[in-house]
């Protein structure tokens, strides 16, 4: 909860310099719009809210880099309840408007910048959510990392590393999940992990998870 006001405070941070300054026009590339964002991070960090946007220092920040973005994909939570057994994994997947950029200090993640897609073209999202990136990043492949993307459930707020094979995609939780039979760093199919989340999503009531 204290992250996410965090982030919030942020984000009207942002608002109210955007209107003393002269706002950036959403950028053509999501790399240019993520670049511009971690100029913005580097401003934004203090020394009361490093912390908690993932860094060890206030003077961290200053060395942050750009790392390798990570493509989001959702599955919503009718198509959970609709899958069985057979049905191609492919259709439920779709693109989410997200591109998450991990921050660096010294080949080590501190923190994010998520880039949205929008129709005029690339902006900032959200800056932060350390937690979340640092547990991606810890299981990204470093060879084979293109074919990788970020599985995200919206409706139970679960995120895993996804990798495509050939035909098959496999997905690593990247936390241990008590509400389905999954470990941190284990791999598993795709299929089981839907079989699972569909029994998950029949009895879900809609209440934050």
């Amino acid at each position: 909860m204290y992250r996410h006001m965090i982030i919030a405070a942020l984000l009207l941070f942002v608002m109210g310099c955007s209107q003393r300054e002269t706002p950036k026009p959403p950028s053509a590339q999501p790399q240019e719009a993520a670049a511009n964002a971690l100029t913005v991070l580097q401003k934004l960090v203090t020394d009361q809210n490093y912390r908690a946007l993932g860094f060890e220092s206030a003077d961290e920040v200053k060395e942050a880099q750009l790392g390798q973005p990570l493509a989001v994909y959702y599955v919503g939570l009718e198509k959970l309840k609709a899958y069985r057994e057979g049905t191609d994994v492919n259709s439920l997947l779709a693109p989410y408007a997200e591109t998450i950029y991990p921050v660096t200090v010294r080949g080590n993640v501190r923190s994010s910048v998520t880039i949205v897609h929008k129709d005029a073209g690339y902006e900032p999202a959200s800056f932060g959510n350390a937690d979340v990136v640092k547990a991606l990043s810890r299981y990204r492949q470093r060879e084979g990392a293109q074919n990788e993307f970020v599985l995200r459930i919206l409706a139970f707020n679960m995120y895993y590393i996804a990798r495509r094979t050939e035909n098959r995609i496999t997905v690593v939780p990247v936390i241990d999940d008590p509400r389905v039979k999954t470990k941190a760093g284990e791999a598993i199919s795709i299929e089981s992990l839907f079989s699972q989340l569909r029994t998950l999503a029949d009895s879900y009531n809609e209440l934050p998870m």
